[in-house]
């Protein structure tokens, strides 16, 4: 564990678990495409929130990616925000609730491969954009490969 561990890096560590679930039940069990889901939610919440942070925005405890996109928009905080995660903030909103409270709810796994992929961007920009190192168990052309099977 680092000694200054950031909310970016805990972000990465629910990516790296996420793509982990991934790639070892996808075939297997699509219930645990939730579970890939709710880490990708926390992901992109806790990105979201070390980029308000660094900047020194004061955030709510809420898991809601809209709130926090709109609270980044009022603060006037240049991040970098990719298209798809702000055009997806209330999917991913929607994921961390559902996927866990609601019984034979099952997320589609092309959505998921999506936000999988997308995530990984939006990560990799704010690291580029803070001049930071992504420790990743993974790399994005293996996710890439995957979303063309």
């Amino acid at each position: 564990m680092k000694e200054n561990e950031t909310l970016l890096d805990k972000a990465n560590q629910n990516l790296n678990i996420a793509n982990t679930l991934y790639e070892t039940y996808r075939y297997d069990d699509e219930a645990y495409l939730n579970y890939v889901g709710y880490h990708l939610q926390q992901s992109v919440e806790l990105s979201l929130k070390f980029c308000l942070e660094i900047n020194g925005v004061e955030y709510p405890k809420t898991h809601d990616i809209t709130q926090l996109i709109a609270l980044i928009n009022k603060s006037e905080v240049d991040i970098p925000l990719t298209e798809y995660i702000d055009d997806h903030s209330e999917m991913f909103s929607l994921w961390e609730s559902r996927t866990r409270y609601i019984l034979n709810y099952r997320l589609e796994e092309k959505k998921v491969e999506r936000a999988l992929t997308e995530t990984y961007r939006f990560i990799s920009c704010i690291c580029e954009e803070y001049n930071l190192h992504l420790d990743k168990s993974y790399s994005e052309e293996s996710l890439e490969d995957e979303n063309e099977l």
